[in-house]
Protein backbone atom coordinates (compact mmCIF):
# COMPACT_ATOMS: atom_id res chain seq x y z
CA UNK A 1 0.00 0.00 0.00
CA UNK A 2 1.30 3.64 -1.21
CA UNK A 3 1.28 4.99 2.69
CA UNK A 4 2.66 8.34 2.19
CA UNK A 5 -0.32 9.32 -1.08
CA UNK A 6 -3.16 6.71 0.49
CA UNK A 7 -2.79 9.28 3.71
CA UNK A 8 -6.70 11.03 3.86
CA UNK A 9 -4.27 14.52 4.13
CA UNK A 10 -1.05 15.14 2.53
CA UNK A 11 0.28 19.09 3.69
CA UNK A 12 2.80 20.52 1.13
CA UNK A 13 4.73 23.41 2.17
CA UNK A 14 5.86 25.73 0.18
CA UNK A 15 8.44 27.82 1.15
CA UNK A 16 8.86 30.50 -1.64
CA UNK A 17 6.16 31.14 -4.20
CA UNK A 18 7.74 32.45 -7.78
CA UNK A 19 7.32 30.34 -11.27
CA UNK A 20 8.25 27.13 -10.33
CA UNK A 21 6.45 26.83 -7.11
CA UNK A 22 2.82 27.86 -9.14
CA UNK A 23 3.47 24.90 -11.77
CA UNK A 24 4.03 22.74 -9.00
CA UNK A 25 1.17 23.81 -7.39
CA UNK A 26 -0.92 23.37 -10.50
CA UNK A 27 0.62 19.96 -10.72
CA UNK A 28 -0.46 18.68 -7.58
CA UNK A 29 -3.91 20.08 -7.13
CA UNK A 30 -5.54 17.37 -9.24
CA UNK A 31 -4.56 15.03 -6.75
CA UNK A 32 -6.96 13.82 -4.20
CA UNK A 33 -6.27 14.36 -0.76
CA UNK A 34 -3.90 17.30 -0.59
CA UNK A 35 -3.46 20.62 1.71
CA UNK A 36 -1.29 23.49 0.74
CA UNK A 37 0.58 26.35 2.29
CA UNK A 38 3.32 28.89 1.89
CA UNK A 39 5.22 31.00 3.79
CA UNK A 40 7.09 33.60 1.55
CA UNK A 41 8.31 37.44 2.27
CA UNK A 42 4.75 38.20 1.04
CA UNK A 43 1.31 37.29 0.51
CA UNK A 44 0.14 36.12 -3.50
CA UNK A 45 -2.97 36.05 -4.95
CA UNK A 46 -3.26 32.51 -4.91
CA UNK A 47 -6.03 30.25 -3.18
CA UNK A 48 -3.88 28.52 -0.50
CA UNK A 49 -3.53 29.24 2.84
CA UNK A 50 -0.38 31.66 3.89
CA UNK A 51 1.28 31.21 6.82
CA UNK A 52 3.50 34.53 8.01
CA UNK A 53 6.06 32.99 10.09
CA UNK A 54 8.18 29.85 8.90
CA UNK A 55 7.56 27.87 12.25
CA UNK A 56 4.17 27.91 11.42
CA UNK A 57 4.39 25.95 7.82
CA UNK A 58 6.82 23.47 9.13
CA UNK A 59 4.32 22.53 11.92
CA UNK A 60 1.97 22.59 8.74
CA UNK A 61 3.61 20.26 6.32
CA UNK A 62 4.20 16.65 5.49
CA UNK A 63 6.56 18.01 2.35
CA UNK A 64 8.70 20.66 2.68
CA UNK A 65 9.63 22.12 -0.72
CA UNK A 66 12.41 24.85 -1.01
CA UNK A 67 11.31 26.94 -3.75
CA UNK A 68 13.92 29.64 -3.42
CA UNK A 69 16.50 30.80 -5.49
CA UNK A 70 20.06 29.49 -5.24
CA UNK A 71 21.62 32.33 -3.60
CA UNK A 72 18.83 32.71 -1.03
CA UNK A 73 18.95 28.81 0.02
CA UNK A 74 21.40 29.35 2.67
CA UNK A 75 19.88 32.11 4.54
CA UNK A 76 16.10 29.73 4.04
CA UNK A 77 18.06 26.78 5.47
CA UNK A 78 19.77 28.88 8.49
CA UNK A 79 16.23 29.76 9.35
CA UNK A 80 14.88 26.03 8.97
CA UNK A 81 16.95 24.48 10.97
CA UNK A 82 15.85 26.52 14.29
CA UNK A 83 12.36 24.34 13.64
CA UNK A 84 11.64 20.69 14.24
CA UNK A 85 11.42 18.84 10.84
CA UNK A 86 12.19 15.65 11.97
CA UNK A 87 9.66 12.99 9.82
CA UNK A 88 9.50 15.61 7.46
CA UNK A 89 10.65 15.14 3.48
CA UNK A 90 12.77 17.89 2.80
CA UNK A 91 11.95 18.12 -1.13
CA UNK A 92 14.72 20.59 -3.16
CA UNK A 93 14.73 21.78 -7.08
CA UNK A 94 17.14 23.79 -6.23
CA UNK A 95 19.87 24.29 -8.99
CA UNK A 96 23.49 23.87 -8.32
CA UNK A 97 22.87 22.72 -4.49
CA UNK A 98 23.59 18.92 -3.62
CA UNK A 99 21.91 17.19 -0.89
CA UNK A 100 25.20 17.66 1.34
CA UNK A 101 24.43 20.99 1.08
CA UNK A 102 21.22 20.87 2.57
CA UNK A 103 22.68 18.06 5.07
CA UNK A 104 25.74 20.71 6.36
CA UNK A 105 22.24 22.97 8.05
CA UNK A 106 19.39 20.10 8.86
CA UNK A 107 22.03 16.89 9.42
CA UNK A 108 22.71 14.07 7.69
CA UNK A 109 19.14 12.47 9.34
CA UNK A 110 17.12 14.69 7.48
CA UNK A 111 15.58 12.93 4.69
CA UNK A 112 15.70 14.94 1.73
CA UNK A 113 14.67 14.61 -1.97
CA UNK A 114 16.42 16.43 -4.62
CA UNK A 115 14.39 17.14 -7.97
CA UNK A 116 15.13 18.76 -11.02
CA UNK A 117 11.71 19.33 -12.96
CA UNK A 118 10.76 22.28 -15.43
CA UNK A 119 7.74 24.82 -15.34
CA UNK A 120 5.42 21.66 -18.08
CA UNK A 121 5.16 20.10 -14.74
CA UNK A 122 2.34 22.37 -14.15
CA UNK A 123 0.59 20.91 -17.23
CA UNK A 124 2.12 17.19 -15.82
CA UNK A 125 4.16 16.88 -18.54
CA UNK A 126 7.70 17.32 -17.13
CA UNK A 127 10.41 15.32 -16.98
CA UNK A 128 11.76 15.40 -13.44
CA UNK A 129 15.45 13.91 -12.02
CA UNK A 130 15.27 12.57 -8.14
CA UNK A 131 17.55 11.72 -5.82
CA UNK A 132 17.69 11.12 -2.36
CA UNK A 133 19.83 10.43 0.89
CA UNK A 134 17.34 8.00 2.01
CA UNK A 135 17.07 5.45 -1.26
CA UNK A 136 14.24 2.68 -0.47
CA UNK A 137 12.55 5.15 2.15
CA UNK A 138 8.79 4.51 1.55
CA UNK A 139 8.54 8.09 1.83
CA UNK A 140 11.03 8.58 -0.99
CA UNK A 141 9.78 6.54 -3.30
CA UNK A 142 6.22 7.89 -2.67
CA UNK A 143 7.11 11.32 -3.91
CA UNK A 144 8.58 9.67 -7.00
CA UNK A 145 5.65 8.10 -7.94
CA UNK A 146 4.06 11.24 -7.57
CA UNK A 147 6.39 13.09 -9.57
CA UNK A 148 5.72 10.54 -11.94
CA UNK A 149 2.18 11.17 -12.05
CA UNK A 150 3.20 14.50 -13.44
CA UNK A 151 5.43 13.81 -16.43
CA UNK A 152 7.67 11.36 -16.84
CA UNK A 153 10.11 10.78 -13.12
CA UNK A 154 13.90 8.97 -12.89
CA UNK A 155 15.89 8.09 -10.48
CA UNK A 156 19.23 10.19 -11.35
CA UNK A 157 22.84 10.11 -9.34
CA UNK A 158 23.55 13.64 -8.32
CA UNK A 159 26.54 13.73 -10.46
CA UNK A 160 24.15 13.71 -13.50
CA UNK A 161 22.13 16.47 -12.37
CA UNK A 162 24.06 19.23 -13.73
CA UNK A 163 24.08 18.36 -17.36
CA UNK A 164 19.99 17.00 -16.76
CA UNK A 165 19.63 20.47 -15.33
CA UNK A 166 20.74 22.06 -18.82
CA UNK A 167 18.78 19.63 -20.88
CA UNK A 168 15.55 19.32 -19.00
CA UNK A 169 15.33 22.18 -16.72
CA UNK A 170 16.97 24.82 -18.99
CA UNK A 171 16.07 22.79 -22.56
CA UNK A 172 12.48 24.64 -22.62
CA UNK A 173 14.23 28.02 -23.27
CA UNK A 174 16.44 26.74 -25.28
CA UNK A 175 13.98 25.20 -27.55
CA UNK A 176 11.76 27.91 -27.50
CA UNK A 177 14.88 30.67 -28.26
CA UNK A 178 15.14 28.24 -31.44
CA UNK A 179 11.87 28.92 -32.11
CA UNK A 180 11.89 32.56 -31.94
CA UNK A 181 14.47 32.30 -34.36
CA UNK A 182 11.64 30.57 -37.05
CA UNK A 183 9.72 33.26 -35.97
CA UNK A 184 11.55 36.10 -36.62
CA UNK A 185 12.85 35.05 -40.36
CA UNK A 186 8.61 34.55 -40.98
CA UNK A 187 8.62 38.25 -40.52
CA UNK A 188 9.01 38.23 -44.42
CA UNK A 189 5.42 37.19 -44.25
CA UNK A 190 4.24 39.82 -42.98
CA UNK A 191 1.46 38.09 -41.01
CA UNK A 192 0.33 38.84 -37.82
CA UNK A 193 2.90 37.85 -34.92
CA UNK A 194 -0.24 36.15 -33.03
CA UNK A 195 -0.90 34.00 -36.32
CA UNK A 196 3.00 33.27 -36.89
CA UNK A 197 2.91 31.97 -32.93
CA UNK A 198 0.06 29.74 -34.18
CA UNK A 199 1.42 28.38 -37.20
CA UNK A 200 4.67 27.83 -35.22
CA UNK A 201 2.52 26.06 -32.24
CA UNK A 202 1.15 23.42 -34.91
CA UNK A 203 4.54 23.23 -36.30
CA UNK A 204 6.00 21.78 -32.81
CA UNK A 205 3.33 19.58 -32.17
CA UNK A 206 2.88 18.16 -35.44
CA UNK A 207 6.76 17.24 -34.78
CA UNK A 208 6.28 16.71 -31.51
CA UNK A 209 2.96 13.62 -32.37
CA UNK A 210 5.21 12.62 -35.67
CA UNK A 211 8.18 11.43 -32.94
CA UNK A 212 5.94 9.87 -30.41
CA UNK A 213 4.12 7.66 -33.32
CA UNK A 214 7.32 6.81 -34.72
CA UNK A 215 10.20 6.70 -32.12
CA UNK A 216 10.07 3.58 -31.16
CA UNK A 217 10.29 2.46 -34.51
CA UNK A 218 12.85 4.51 -36.12
CA UNK A 219 15.46 6.42 -34.28
CA UNK A 220 16.11 10.62 -34.86
CA UNK A 221 18.37 10.40 -37.44
CA UNK A 222 15.86 8.17 -39.38
CA UNK A 223 13.04 9.99 -39.05
CA UNK A 224 15.00 13.23 -40.20
CA UNK A 225 15.93 10.61 -43.41
CA UNK A 226 12.15 10.41 -43.94
CA UNK A 227 11.46 13.79 -44.39
CA UNK A 228 14.20 14.47 -46.18
CA UNK A 229 14.75 14.17 -50.45
CA UNK A 230 17.90 13.93 -52.43
CA UNK A 231 18.84 17.17 -53.52
CA UNK A 232 15.70 18.78 -52.56
CA UNK A 233 15.16 22.11 -49.94
CA UNK A 234 15.70 19.96 -46.60
CA UNK A 235 18.72 18.44 -47.87
CA UNK A 236 20.12 21.87 -48.69
CA UNK A 237 18.95 22.97 -44.88
CA UNK A 238 20.37 20.46 -43.44
CA UNK A 239 23.70 20.52 -45.32
CA UNK A 240 24.09 23.78 -43.85
CA UNK A 241 23.38 22.69 -40.78
CA UNK A 242 26.08 20.17 -40.62
CA UNK A 243 28.96 22.00 -42.69
CA UNK A 244 28.59 25.07 -40.02
CA UNK A 245 28.19 22.20 -37.56
CA UNK A 246 25.19 24.37 -35.78
CA UNK A 247 24.90 21.02 -33.89
CA UNK A 248 28.45 21.79 -31.86
CA UNK A 249 27.52 25.23 -31.40
CA UNK A 250 23.97 24.02 -29.98
CA UNK A 251 26.07 21.61 -27.19
CA UNK A 252 27.60 24.69 -26.66
CA UNK A 253 24.62 25.90 -25.24
CA UNK A 254 24.00 23.36 -22.84
CA UNK A 255 27.73 22.82 -21.80
CA UNK A 256 27.40 26.81 -21.05
CA UNK A 257 24.29 25.71 -18.40
CA UNK A 258 26.26 22.37 -17.14
CA UNK A 259 29.32 24.24 -16.12
CA UNK A 260 27.29 27.44 -14.80
CA UNK A 261 25.00 24.46 -12.77
CA UNK A 262 29.29 22.88 -11.67
CA UNK A 263 30.02 26.11 -10.72
CA UNK A 264 26.99 26.76 -8.27
CA UNK A 265 27.18 23.18 -7.25
CA UNK A 266 31.14 23.71 -6.04
CA UNK A 267 29.81 26.97 -3.89
CA UNK A 268 27.59 24.48 -2.78
CA UNK A 269 30.04 22.33 -1.22
CA UNK A 270 31.72 25.31 0.29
Amino acid sequence: MNTFIQRCSVKHGFIGFGNLAKAVYRGLEEEKGMQFGYFARSRKEIPIPFHERMEELVEFADVIWLMVKPQDLEGILTQLRQHDTRGKTIVSPVAGKPIAYIERFLGKEQRVVRIMPNLAIAYRESVTAVATNRPGCSEAMDLFDLLGKMGKAVWLEESGFDLFTSVFGSGPAFILAFIQTFKEKMQEFNLPSPLLDELLLELTQGTTTYFTRNQQRYSIEELIQNITSKGGTTQAGLDYFREQQLGKHFEGVLDAARKRSEEMSRNGDN
